[in-house]
């Protein structure tokens, strides 16, 4: 069988030279001859093979490829039966050419398949019936051709359509007929049998569904849009809900323009809509998750320049939903300028985190300080690819804390007073009183006075410093920059390690920015003395762009910066409080660096 086929395929070719291959199975040469020059004499041209045995026949049949057969229908060794049960799954004409074979057997040659007959004694019919039964053939191998390819056709559609799970539909807009695959009658939960049926709009849906897809398809009939494209819900025969995408376009028109058939493909998108529904739940609980906690998001891709922000970011930089934005325009609008050196440091610095305050300026008299945290996604080459983040607005939060820690600042300053006041003058009255003592000898008066005034006298410096800790007197007497010296030569005297500082400020701020930077110098430094276990310090206070940078750095032991030490906490919030920045880095065995940055004239 795949041999025929294949020798059928061969037989589509166009006939070379125009000529015709003619094989003849006839065993009378002047029979054979008589039938030539019939169609020679009608204007056709050919090259012939006789044969006169049904084993030549079928090797000519295969060698010499012929267009046409003529056979007789009695031969000596076979009959033109034999000879046509061989070439009957072929496409080839096989035309009887006999003398009388009577009404019976011509009626049975016809009914197997043979092409016609024609009488010897009528050969003049012979080149019309060679025409016609090559046009017929050419008609029959068309049309095979076309069903084997739409065949095809059809089988690639079904194989692509059951990998993208699409179901097609095709609508007679003259009978109203709509037909669905196999795929389309799933997802419209129809049985199989309803293949074929009325267009009611793809059926089974509500009747407020049914009203949109009705618009959609007549917006596309009228021109109006380019294919037909929508959404609705199906209810299944349990009463379940099932969403379908239909898309489809009008193929054929009439000459008034009037739709004649339409085709188009249905899509199962219940899971889509069940997480676009679960999605738009989620969205809602964290917008109002960051409407409480005054917590906009944002995400910037470098791809595109795309920046998109929640509607609590907005609020916070009090900006209008229709207004677009640009990260960089944002940053150079709103970013206090005092803040932004330290910004352009943080993203060079190569970290893929961050967590730093800093101030927006949103008019001339509202500036808000926000906690901006969040992730930096970097490309090989280093260049920022993506920040994905939160700001917070701590505006109130951070007053409420300055009040706070000015509470304690002034409950401080009291009890120093009170203490250098109050108990350091009585005990320097009591030591001028035992001053005053007597005992049996003189010796052992010497010795009672020298001991009472020693302890004495160690009681009132202790009072001191801790009067001077509290408050530091030094601060509201001298100013920042020489209690900063005196400090510095403190820890040169105790001996314990090499120290090189500079100090380079001006005086041009206010006593509590003072006090904040004298405080972090003398928390680190303690540490530094009770932990460190360094060699060298150094300290460095200076101003810089509007800014004053506390550097301080050993070259000591190092520590793990993930725990969350007191100090550390106190420092970073004090540094807050004044607007700042605060920094610490550590590497074991290679020392710790602390730094924090202040706004000048805070």
């Amino acid at each position: 069988m795949a041999h025929y086929k294949y020798y059928t395929y061969d037989l589509t070719i166009q006939l070379k030279d125009n000529k015709l291959n003619i094989l003849i199975l006839e065993d009378v040469a002047e029979d054979a001859e008589l039938a030539l020059y019939e169609l020679k004499r009608a204007g056709f041209q050919f090259e012939y093979h006789r044969v006169d045995n049904l084993k030549d026949f079928k090797f000519k049949l295969f060698d010499f490829l012929p267009h046409v057969v003529l056979s007789d229908y009695n031969l000596p060794s076979c009959s033109a039966i034999d000879a046509f049960d061989l070439v009957k799954e072929i496409n080839l004409p096989f035309i009887i050419v006999s003398g009388i074979i009577g009404e019976e057997n011509a009626v049975e040659a016809l009914k197997l398949g043979v092409t016609d007959l024609v009488s010897k004694d009528s050969l003049s019919r012979l080149p019309i019936v060679v025409e016609r039964a090559l046009n017929e053939q050419k008609v029959t191998r068309e049309k095979k051709s076309a069903e084997h390819e739409l065949i095809l056709n059809k089988e690639r559609l079904e194989l692509a359509l059951e990998g993208t799970d699409l179901g097609i539909w095709d609508l007679d807009f003259m009978s109203n007929a709509i037909v669905y695959n196999n795929k389309s009658l799933e997802i419209l939960g129809f049985d199989a049998e309803d293949a074929i049926q009325d267009f009611k709009y793809f059926q089974k849906y509500d009747t407020d569904e049914q009203q949109y897809v009705v618009d959609a398809m007549n917006e596309h009939i009228a021109g109006e849009a380019p294919f037909f494209d929508q959404e609705f819900y199906v209810r299944n025969k349990t009463g379940a809900v099932k969403w379908v995408l239909a898309r489809g376009k009008i193929i054929r028109r009439s000459l008034k323009g009037e739709p004649l058939r339409a085709s188009g493909t249905l899509f199962d998108i219940t899971e889509k809509k069940v997480y676009e529904e679960q999605l738009r739940k989620n969205q809602s609980i964290l917008e109002n998750a960051e409407s409480v906690a005054h917590v906009g998001s944002y995400e910037w891709n470098a791809k595109g320049n795309s920046f998109v922000v929640s509607a609590e970011f907005r609020r916070i930089f009090e900006l209008t939903d229709e207004e677009e934005l640009s990260v960089f325009k944002l940053i150079r609008q709103t970013m206090h300028e005092q803040d932004k050196p330290y910004f352009k440091e943080m993203l060079a610095s190569g970290k893929n985190f961050f967590d730093i305050e800093h101030r927006i300026v949103l008019g001339e008299d509202l500036t808000k300080i926000v906690r901006n945290t969040g992730n930096i996604s970097t490309g090989n080459d280093g260049k920022i690819l993506s920040v994905l983040g939160v700001v917070q607005d701590i505006t109130e939060q951070r007053e409420i804390s300055k009040s706070i820690f000015n509470a304690q600042q002034f409950e401080r300053s009291r009890m120093a007073r009170d203490i250098h006041d109050g108990i350091g003058q009585m005990l320097v009255a009591a030591k001028f009183k035992l001053s005053s003592l007597e005992a049996n000898s003189e010796e052992e008066l010497t010795r009672k006075k020298d001991d009472v005034e020693d302890l004495l006298a160690t009681t009132i410096e202790e009072v001191r410093r801790v009067s001077r800790n509290l408050s530091n007197r030094h601060l509201e007497e001298f100013g920042l920059s020489k209690t900063m010296h005196y400090l510095m030569e403190e820890i040169e005297n105790m001996g314990e390690f090499e120290v090189d500082y500079v100090i380079d400020i001006p005086d041009d701020y206010d006593m509590e920015l003072s006090n904040t930077i004298y405080r972090i110098a003398q928390e680190a430094i303690n540490n530094i003395v009770k932990y460190a276990k360094a060699e060298h310090v150094s300290v460095r206070i200076e101003a810089v762009d509007k800014n004053i940078v506390l550097e301080i750095k050993d070259d000591g032991i190092g520590f793990d910066t993930e725990i969350k030490w007191n100090g550390i906490k106190n420092m970073k919030e004090r540094t807050s409080l004044q607007n700042g920045h605060f920094e610490i880095t550590s590497v074991p065995k290679k020392g710790t660096l602390v730094k924090s940055w202040f706004p000048i004239n805070n």
